[in-house]
C-alpha cells in the first residue's frame, strides 16, 4: 500500500511590526535636544555680541571724557582726587608712616634730617616721596648721599653717609672746613682745628685731596708744611713752618716730592732758612737761600742742588 507523504504545512509568513510609532516616539526627545543646543547658541552668540558692543561704547565714552579732561585741564585735577583717595583708603588699611628709621648721623642730626624729609607719623605711605626726600636730605651740606625707601606697611629707612672734616680752605681771608670732595661743611678758625691741613687760593679746595694723598708718603715734608697754597688754579706751593716756600710742578708733583724727600736726606735742605726751593723743572732743584743761613750751608745766593 502505498504511502502518502503530505506536504508540510506552509508556515504563515512572519508579519513585521511596523515602527512607524516607536520611531517617531524615540526621535522626539532628540528633535527636542537639538532644538535647544540652537536657542542656546543663538543666545551665546547674542551674548557675546551684546558684550562687545558694550565694552566698544565703553571704551568710546572713556575715551571722551579722558579727551574732555584733557581739552578743558581737568585731567590733573581728575588724577589728583584719584590719587588723594587711594591715599586716604591705603592709609585707612594700616599703610601710613608710624616710624622713620635714621642711621648714619649723631643723635642731635636726626631732628635735622627728620625736618629735611618732611615726613609725619599718620601721613600716608603713597603720599610721601623718597626721591624728593632724598635730594632735600642731600642738599644739606654736611650730607654726602641718602638712601630714603618705604619699608611696607608703615616704615621710613633714611641713611645718612655724612661728609667727614678733609682740611680747612682759606679764601678771601676766609676759612671753611671742607671735605675730600671740595665740598663746604661750614666756617671754622684755624685754631678750631689744629690737626686739619691749611690749602689757600681759588681751586685749592677741589685738588686738595691729590696733593694731601701724596704728601702722606713724605713724612718728612707733611711734618714741616704749614700751608699749602694753590698758584693760578694750576701748581702748588708748600709753606713750611720756617717760611721756606716750595714750588711744585704742574705735573709729576710725585715726581718732584721724591726729589726733595731724597734732597732733605743727604743735605738737609727743608732745614734752610731759604727763600724758596723751586722744583718746576723735571729732576732739578734750585734753591734761594738767604745768605748767612746760605753760607752756612755752603751753598752761595742761588744755586742748583
Amino acid at each position: 500500500m502505498s504511502k502518502v507523504k503530505r506536504a508540510p504545512a506552509r508556515r504563515k509568513p512572519t508579519r513585521r511590526k511596523s515602527p512607524g510609532k516607536k520611531t517617531a516616539a524615540a526621535s522626539a526627545p532628540r528633535r527636542f535636544r537639538n532644538w535647544v543646543e540652537a536657542r542656546l547658541r543663538g543666545a551665546r552668540y547674542s551674548a557675546a555680541n551684546a558684550a562687545r558692543l558694550v565694552a566698544t561704547l565703553g571704551l568710546a565714552l572713556s575715551a571722551l571724557i579722558v579727551g574732555g579732561l584733557f581739552i578743558f585741564g581737568g585731567l590733573d585735577d581728575a588724577g589728583a582726587s584719584l590719587r588723594r583717595v587711594a591715599e586716604t583708603q591705603t592709609a585707612s588699611l594700616g599703610m601710613a608712616i608710624d616710624a622713620i628709621d635714621i642711621t648714619g648721623v649723631e643723635a642731635d642730626e636726626t631732628a635735622l634730617i627728620a625736618a629735611a624729609i618732611s615726613a609725619y607719623r599718620g601721613q600716608p605711605m603713597l603720599a610721601f616721596d623718597p626721591d624728593a626726600a632724598r635730594a632735600d636730605v642731600e642738599a644739606l651740606a654736611w650730607v654726602r648721599e641718602a638712601s630714603v625707601v618705604r619699608l611696607w606697611p608703615n616704615r621710613i629707612s633714611v641713611v645718612i653717609q655724612p661728609r667727614s672734616e678733609f682740611a680747612l680752605w682759606q679764601v678771601e681771608g676766609e676759612i671753611h672746613v671742607i671735605d675730600r670732595d671740595g665740598s663746604v661743611l661750614g666756617e671754622a678758625s684755624a685754631s678750631d682745628w689744629p690737626d686739619l691741613p691749611l690749602v689757600v687760593g681759588y681751586g685749592a679746595n677741589t685738588e686738595a685731596e691729590a696733593l694731601v694723598e701724596m704728601l702722606e708718603h713724605h713724612e718728612e715734608i707733611a711734618s714741616r708744611v704749614s700751608a699749602m697754597v694753590r698758584v693760578g688754579d694750576r701748581r702748588w706751593n708748600l709753606r713750611l713752618a720756617n717760611g721756606l716756600d716750595i714750588k711744585l710742578p704742574e705735573d709729576e708733583v710725585g715726581a718732584a716730592l721724591a726729589l726733595l724727600s731724597a734732597m732733605h736726606s743727604q743735605r738737609g735742605v727743608l732745614r734752610l732758612d731759604a727763600e724758596s726751593i723751586d722744583l718746576r723743572q723735571p729732576g732739578e732743584m734750585i734753591v734761594r737761600a738767604l745768605p748767612e743761613r746760605a753760607r752756612e750751608a755752603g751753598i752761595g745766593g742761588e744755586s742748583d742742588a
